[in-house]
Order: structure tokens, then C-alpha cells, then sequence
């Protein structure tokens, strides 16, 4: 068949009324029969499979026939729901017994996870009879559609199949379907689709139907890559899918994903760099699934990858996480057709309906090889678990001088994660230093020691081997080959102090929760003055909620001692004078149970040392209206991290503005804009954009930019910001008018090294700087930051006149705190802001050179943009509210 009449047929399908049932059942294999008494996908949804992209109602709704038809064989459950209001389920699959006694596999499956409960004797007792716990699941990016459409023809193999080996798979496994992970994003995708689609499926990548617009169907509602999500588990799809993971212990779990158009399928076994958090074990099981789906895969003469570009060293992936939970977790691609067919740059035509076929046969050979390897995949997950009781040692989670609610949070992270912390009752000595009562214990003879030793080591190192082999690639000016960031250290991103140590105290504790705030009383509630907060992540939350409800505070922009006791700068004030119409005793109290925060009353005003609560460093706050810069050419992720912090992390409302519409709106209502990290912003709002967002500036506005997004204001055409983005450090070469004259291979290389580019990209690191303590900016932040530091952008300090470098990087042999930083990079960098403030007019600019609010999970810069964004407008003077 032509490619014309390829994809009029498959328009043709395309198009069919779903209240019309499609006659067409065409196996996705050849040989394939079914029992026509289980549901087909045509015979619900009327269409066949792979003929539509099946809309996430639709999925739920297929999956429920199949259970209607099959009660004793399936059985549905949901884990959440997403912020649009879409539920999250999965489906499970087995033998009438199997189905019958799911509370009991599950239950036994976590006591295989616990040799401290369950004896070698109990657990062989178990594992005469358990099947292997197969989760499959898919499109967790809401644009990569066909692993979902993929799980319903999987889920109906496994009922209706009459090949007797399926049988047989079932005997030795349950599979567990999670067939959408994010249907908020697949329905974004489908509205799109479907308003580009014409009378036929068009293949060219320029088609409306298969040219995204901004922010694209990949991220859920608030706009997070839900694959980076899994270890700091900030939306409702990752929370709840993490719940049901940990309830259920799969020993095999597949994250089902779609990659670029022109390539093929990947599994594993993964590309270097490999985490060394990883057994062998677990990698060898990887191949081995592998090396069945690849005997599939050549059976039916579809290509595939291997050992390339996906590596397996980040733990926050959805084949990541799952890892350290002892599971063999795997990520399986597809190349994507992004709609009903996409034409590839050699000119092949890869059609949905193969796409979707190519993730059914992977699905089900991972099946076979689960069920074909019951008894080593069971023995492995049991040896995973002893091996980490058999560790010793412990991590302690010390209070953070400037915010001690923060390893609250950061315990409370952990647990969620199925990590055993304890909460020290009393002060004790450990690693020959002292820690005081309410630190938190991780001890590290527990069965997710490796869990805690991946998400708290101050540094995971790449393996030499492959960062010698990207030191060759940069040389030859090509890229690395690292796909994520190379840092991730959850003490360093919540700025909580954390030591290895490597006997585990033995002071008393008492188990944490997965609670992220402790609920505190208020200390004096009844004081006639008011109140006193000191600063930190719950106090950030505090201020929020005053503001927005109304309530009249001041800040101190300096530290003060009152009633014998040191208060730093940053300290909230809440006078009940000045809240005579709000009930202050029941709003702290609130608060501090709800935040956790530390809240003081007091009865008088007197300070002892340092500024007054009436004098200038007490800077009355008041509630601003906040716009933030949405669309092209925000980066999407950016600009959906930077509304979750503000929105959800600090619970105060924003005003997401399309950039396009900055350039012409009337900005005057708004105290603060902020611009998240992204493209060129220059370029959309235009030469007259920039000038009328540098005149609010000049008028009374604060101006936020992070990341990307402090070039448009360093630029000279803005002329908002003295400092420059630097480009790569030039060597001297000898030239004359008929250019350089090239002595020897060395010179050679040094000269097609230079150009005007900016310095090599980094991947993604933690690099430490330090605040200037006297700045209003910094009351109440650590003097030393971890900012994730990523991309190519380095900036000239500013002068004094020209503003303050708020945050400066340290020295070059002290600012890398984790991860992979190319030596040139980390000369170049020392010294240079990471964030700068500067007074322009009667308002200001304040610029962080990296994204501070990184998906959401930089939990020690919090405090800092919250002080961007409430303690900033009140050191300025807006002309519109004189």
C-alpha cells in the first residue's frame, strides 16, 4: 500500500463515529487469537487499536469492560487525582486465585522487603507460591501517547488470549496496569491534535496537528515533568503513584515513555554513566529482560537501541526511584509519531497504530521474561533487603540555624520516600561532634539503605571512565553525553546541615512521619503587644498568609535582642495594635499548628540591641499584586515551578500574563512581575516592550528574573542592569593580517577552540555561594546558599554603584558542593553573582542567575525569592501608590 492510501485509511478510522462500533479487530501481531467474549478496543470504543488516540475517559472506561467481563481476572483501584480533577488508577491482571488474594500478595510482598520481620524461613515459605509483581507503567508525558493506548491491547492479550502461554505467565506474576500517568497532560495534547487535525493524518512535523503549541501536552497542570518529580514528589501524580509503589513492592517495574521521531526503541541495558547505588543484580536482570525483547523485537523485524543515550545515574526518574526500592525498574522509548503518522527525516512514514504496537510487544515480553525468571527476580528482591540491613552507620539531620524547620520538611520528604527516621529526644554526641535534641537519625541498617544513601550523599561520583570520555568529547568541541543534572543532594537543595557518620548514635528516638511540618503551639498566646516570628520556610508561609488576609506586619531588616534573647534579621513583627480587626490569637495559633511555625508573643516593645519596631529597619510589608510572565518564550517547566512555589508552596495568589501581552499592558496594578527562566523574552516583547517594562521598572516596580531570563536585562539595549553574560575565557594566539600562522597540532587545537560562545553547558550542578549579610534581601536567609547550577550562563559582577551582588559565588576550589563541573566552568564562575539586586529608579531589578525555583524543589533558595517577593516592593516607592 502507497503512503497516500496508508494514511487515507488510516484518516478513515480516524474519523469513525464512536457510536458506531468499528468491525475491525486486526491483531497487532500476526497469529494473534482472541476469546471474542473480552471486550475488544473496537467493540467499546469503536475504533481499533492504534487507529485513534484514545482519550484518558475513554482509557478508564475500556479498562472498566474489560473488569465487567473479567471480575475474577481484574481488579481496579485509583491512587489520586490529579489537580484538573482526573482520577489515577491502575488495573491489575492475574489468575482467578491471584485476584482473589491481592491484599495478601501485596502484604507478602513487603514482608520479603523487611528480613527483620520476616525470617529466611517465612520468607521461603512466601516464595513458594508469590508471583513476581509486574507494574507497567506508561506515558507518564502527556504528549507521548502511545504507551497508554499500548496497555489496553496488553491488558486484553492477557484475557483473551488463547496462546496457552499466557496462561502460564499468569500463573508466575500479577501485572499491574497504570495506563495513564498523566492525564491532565493527554488531554491538553488531544485538544490540540484534534483542532489541527484535517480531512487526513498528516505526516509533516510543520502540520498544525503535530506542532505543539506552548506549553505542549509533556507536563501535567502545574506544568512539571512528572518523570523528574519521583524522589521530591511535589504533584498529586507522584505522591500518589509513589503510595502505591511502596504499597504494592513490584519487583519489575516499566516507565513506558515516546522519544524523537527519527529514532527507533530503546531499552536497557541503559548508557553509562550507571549510578554505583545500583546492584549488579539489578542491571543484570535488566539486560536479561532486554535480551527477551530483543528476541521479540527481531522476531517481528523492529528495530531497537540499546547501551546509547539513556543513562541510569539520576534517581528521580520513574525508572529511577523505583530502584532503590529493590525493584528491576526500566525505561522503555519509542519513537514518536506525535499524532496519527510522522513522516521520519529519511522519509519513512511511522504510523501511530506501529507505535502503539511496538510498546504491546515490549509490555508483553516483559511479562514473559518476569514470568519466565520468578524465582531469581523474587530471590534477588529478598537479597536486595538484607543487604541493606546488613549496613551500619548513620546519616543526622541537624535544625538549620536559619531555618530550623527545614529538616522537619526534609524528614518528613524522607519518610514519604519509605525511609525509617527517628527524631532524637535528647542532645548527643556522634562523628565527634555534638547535635542537639530534635535532630533526625536516618540509620542506615534498614532495607532502603541504599534509598537514603543515593537522596542524602553530599555527592554521587561519576564513574572516571565516562567523564574521561567526555573530557575527549569536549576537546573535540562535541557535546557529553549527560542527560540530567549531576547533583542532587536533598540536605544541600534544603540547606540542612547533614553528617555520615559511620557508627549510628544511640540516643533515643522517635519515629517521623511523612508530615512535612510538625504542629507546634505558640509560645506566650495571650501577650497583650503581639507577636514575634523568626525567619525560615514556615515564617515565609506565615508572612504569605498575613499579607493576603490583610493583616498589618513589619520585617527587620536587622537583627535586634528583645527580652534577652537574639532575633535575627528577618524576624516578623505582628503588632496587635495595628490588627485590632483581625482575632491575632487565633490566626497565629492557626498558622503555627498548619506551618509549624515557631511563633512568640510578647507584651511589650522594648529592644534591647538593635533597631526598634517603629524605627526605618522595620519595613512595613504590604500584600503585592504579583504578575507572572507565562507563555513563549518561558521555558514551560520554568514557569510552572516558579507558579507552583508561589501558588502552592507559599498559598498567594499570581497573575500569569502572556508575555506577548506584557508588552502592551498596563503594568501599574502589579507590585512585582516575575520573569522565569526562559528564551528570548527581548524578542517577544519587542524593542518598545522592553522600554515600557524598563519605565515600571523606573516608576516603582521590582522586577524579578531568574535564569535565562537575566539576559534580557544585562543586555546593553535594556539598559536595566550593569552586568554582562560572559562568554568563554580567550587564550593569546599569534595573528597577523593573513591570520594565525599554526606551529604545531597543540596551537592547532587552541585555536579552534576559541570563538565567542559561551562557556561549555553544564549538566546540572550544586554550587555554593555566600550572602551578603547586610543587604535587606538576605534578613533571615543562611549566609551560605547551594544554588543549581545549569546551561552556560556566567555573569559579570556589578560595581559598587551599580547594585549589590546579593549572592557571589565562592572560590573556585570551594563553590562545586555536588556534581560534575568541567574545571574551566568552575574557574570562570568564581567570584560571579548568583544573584543581584540593583535600585533603578524608583523601583528595582533584582536577578538570580540561576532558576531558584528549579521544579520546585530547592527548598533552601525559598526563603530568598519569597524575600524577592514580599520584602522587595517595601523597599521601594511605586509612584501609583502615593
Amino acid at each position: 500500500m502507497n503512503i497516500s492510501r496508508l494514511l487515507a485509511t488510516a484518516c478513515a478510522a480516524a474519523l469513525l463515529a464512536t457510536s458506531v462500533a468499528a468491525q475491525t479487530d486486526t491483531p497487532l501481531v500476526p497469529g494473534a487469537t482472541y476469546d471474542p467474549a473480552v471486550p475488544s478496543v473496537s467493540s467499546v470504543l469503536g475504533y481499533d487499536t492504534g487507529e485513534r488516540i484514545t482519550r484518558p475517559a475513554d482509557i478508564r472506561r475500556y479498562f472498566e469492560a474489560l473488569r465487567a467481563q473479567s471480575p475474577d481476572r481484574m481488579a481496579i483501584g485509583e491512587y489520586g487525582q490529579t489537580h484538573e480533577g482526573r482520577p489515577l488508577f491502575w488495573a491489575a491482571v492475574g489468575t482467578p486465585a491471584n485476584i482473589a488474594r491481592l491484599d495478601a500478595i501485596k502484604a507478602a510482598s513487603r514482608a520479603l522487603a523487611d528480613p527483620r520481620t520476616t525470617s529466611s524461613a517465612e520468607a521461603q515459605a512466601i516464595l513458594a507460591d508469590q508471583p513476581v509483581i509486574v507494574w507497567l507503567a506508561y506515558s507518564v508525558h502527556g504528549n507521548e501517547i502511545s504507551p497508554a493506548d499500548a496497555s489496553m491491547a496488553a491488558a486484553r492479550h492477557l484475557l483473551a488470549s488463547r496462546d496457552p502461554a499466557v496462561q502460564g505467565w499468569l500463573a508466575n506474576t500479577v501485572v499491574v496496569f497504570v495506563p495513564t500517568q498523566n492525564p491532565d497532560g493527554r488531554e491538553r495534547f488531544l485538544s490540540t491534535f484534534s483542532a489541527g487535525l484535517g480531512t487526513r493524518p498528516n505526516p509533516d512535523g510543520l502540520s498544525a496537528e503535530r506542532d505543539e503549541p506552548w506549553p505542549s501536552g509533556r507536563y501535567n497542570h502545574d506544568l512539571f515533568d512528572l518523570n523528574r518529580d519521583w524522589f521530591i514528589q511535589t504533584q498529586p501524580e507522584t505522591r500518589g503513584h509513589t503510595a502505591a509503589v511502596l504499597d504494592w513492592r513490584p519487583q519489575v517495574l516499566v516507565d513506558a515513555h515516546e522519544m524523537g521521531t527519527d529514532q527507533t526503541f530503546f531499552f536497557p541495558p541503559e548508557a553509562q554513566p550507571l549510578n554505583p547505588w545500583l546492584t549488579d543484580e539489578t542491571l543484570a536482570s535488566r539486560e536479561m529482560i532486554g535480551r527477551n525483547t530483543a528476541r521479540r523485537f527481531d522476531a517481528l523485524g523492529i528495530p531497537y537501541f540499546t547501551g546509547q543515550e539513556y543513562d541510569a545515574f539520576y534517581p528521580g526518574y520513574g525508572d529511577g526511584w523505583p530502584a532503590y526500592l529493590g525493584a528491576v525498574s526500566m525505561t522503555y522509548e519509542q519513537g514518536s509519531a506525535r499524532g496519527l503518522a510522522a513522516r521520519r527525516s529519511s522519509g519513512e512514514v511511522v504510523t501511530y497504530r506501529d507505535t502503539v504496537r511496538n510498546h504491546f510487544v515490549a509490555s508483553l515480553s516483559t511479562i514473559e521474561a518476569a514470568s519466565d525468571n520468578r524465582e531469581r527476580l523474587l530471590a534477588n528482591f529478598v537479597a536486595y533487603h538484607r543487604d541493606g540491613v546488613a549496613g551500619s552507620g548513620a546519616y543526622v539531620l541537624a535544625p538549620a540555624p536559619h531555618d530550623p524547620t527545614a529538616a522537619d520538611s526534609l524528614a518528613g520528604l524522607l519518610v514519604r520516600q519509605g525511609l525509617e527516621v527517628g527524631r532524637a529526644s535528647a542532645a548527643f554526641t556522634s562523628c565527634a561532634r555534638s547535635f542537639p535534641a530534635g535532630s533526625y537519625v536516618v540509620n542506615l541498617s534498614q532495607p532502603q539503605r541504599r534509598m537514603a544513601e543515593v537522596l542524602l550523599a553530599r555527592d554521587v561520583a561519576v564513574p572516571a571512565a565516562f567523564l574521561a570520555e567526555q573530557e575527549r568529547r569536549r576537546a573535540r568541541g562535541l557535546p557529553d553525553e549527560i542527560y540530567d543534572v549531576t547533583a542532587w543532594s536533598l540536605p544541600l537543595m534544603f540547606n540542612v546541615p547533614a553528617e555520615r557518620c559511620n557508627t549510628a548514635p544511640s540516643v533515643a528516638v522517635t519515629a517521623a512521619t511523612p508530615d512535612r511540618t510538625r504542629s507546634l503551639a505558640v509560645a506566650n498566646a495571650e501577650a497583650s503587644y503581639g507577636y514575634l516570628v523568626a525567619p525560615g520556610m514556615a515564617a515565609t508561609r506565615l508572612k504569605a498568609a498575613a499579607l493576603d488576609q490583610g493583616l498589618s506586619l513589619r520585617v527587620m531588616d536587622r537583627p535586634f535582642t528583645h527580652n534577652g534573647r537574639s532575633w535575627p534579621a528577618g524576624t516578623l513583627v505582628l503588632p496587635r495594635a495595628d490588627n485590632r480587626d483581625h482575632d491575632l490569637t487565633a490566626l497565629t495559633a492557626d498558622w503555627a499548628r498548619r506551618f509549624g511555625t515557631p511563633v512568640t508573643g510578647i507584651d511589650d516593645s522594648w529592644v534591647a540591641t538593635g533597631p526598634s519596631f517603629g524605627s526605618r529597619d522595620a519595613v512595613a510589608l504590604r500584600a503585592p499584586n504579583i504578575a507572572l510572565a507565562w507563555d513563549e518564550p518561558a521555558d514551560p517547566s520554568a514557569a510552572g515551578a516558579t507558579r507552583y512555589v508561589i501558588e502552592r508552596e507559599f498559598d498567594y495568589p499570581v497573575t500569569a500574563v502572556r508575555v506577548a501581552t506584557l508588552s502592551g499592558a498596563d503594568l501599574d496594578r502589579y507590585q512585582v512581575l516575575v520573569m522565569p527562566d526562559g528564551g528570548n523574552y527581548a524578542g517577544t516583547l519587542g524593542t518598545g516592550g522592553v522600554a515600557r517594562l524598563k519605565a515600571w521598572v523606573e516608576r516603582g516596580g521590582t522586577l524579578v528574573t531568574l535564569g535565562r531570563a537575566t539576559r534580557m536585562v544585562t543586555s546593553e539595549s535594556a539598559g536595566m542592569l550593569a552586568s554582562r553574560r560572559e562568554t568563554a575565557p580567550k587564550g593569546d594566539t599569534p595573528d597577523d593580517e593573513n591570520g594565525p600562522l599554526i606551529a604545531s597540532e597543540a596551537e592547532y587545537q587552541t585555536i579552534v577552540g576559541e570563538s565567542e560562545r559561551g562557556p561549555d553547558s553544564v549538566a546540572g550542578v550544586l554550587a555554593q555561594a555566600r550572602t551578603d549579610q547586610e543587604h535587606w534581601l538576605s534578613a533571615g536567609v543562611a549566609p551560605n546558599l547551594n544554588f543549581l547550577v545549569k546551561g552556560s550562563d556566567i555573569y559579570t559582577p556589578l560595581k559598587r554603584g551599580e547594585g549589590t551582588n546579593l549572592a557571589l559565588f565562592t572560590s573556585a576550589d570551594t563553590l562545586l558542593a555536588s556534581g560534575q563541573l568541567w574545571a574551566e566552568n568552575r574557574a570562570q564562575l568564581a567570584f560571579k553573582p548568583a544573584v543581584m539586586v540593583a535600585p533603578m529608579g524608583r523601583g528595582q531589578v533584582i536577578a538570580f542567575t540561576q532558576d531558584a525555583t528549579s521544579r520546585g524543589y530547592l527548598d533552601g533558595l525559598k526563603v530568598l525569592f519569597a524575600n524577592a517577593l514580599f520584602n522587595g516592593p517595601a523597599h521601594a516607592s511605586p509612584t501609583w501608590v502615593d
